[in-house]
């Protein structure tokens, strides 16, 4: 599976805001682990489908090699560093 996010996700760094106070983290496991603060219901998501699925990022810049889905950055977290060096 190839995913192409654009320039603003990959800059973005509080994705997941708190709704009663606003804070803003970027993954949303923070944000669920921050609301029990809250008394508020959580829910952590776990994994439902039994096969994995391989996930691959490609760079949203033309130029880049990695723009190449043969290429592409097999974790999240890659991909945003090397998109914002």
């Amino acid at each position: 599976e190839v995913i192409a996010l654009s320039p603003k996700t990959l800059m973005a760094t509080n994705r997941f805001v708190c709704e009663i106070c606003g804070k803003g983290f970027q993954r949303d496991q923070n944000l669920q682990l921050h609301r029990r603060g809250h008394n508020l219901p959580w829910k952590l998501r776990q994994r439902t489908s039994k096969e994995p699925r391989k996930r691959v990022y490609v760079c949203p810049e033309a130029s880049c090699v990695h723009h190449d889905p043969s290429r592409a950055l097999g974790d999240l977290t890659g991909i945003k560093k090397h998109f914002c060096r």
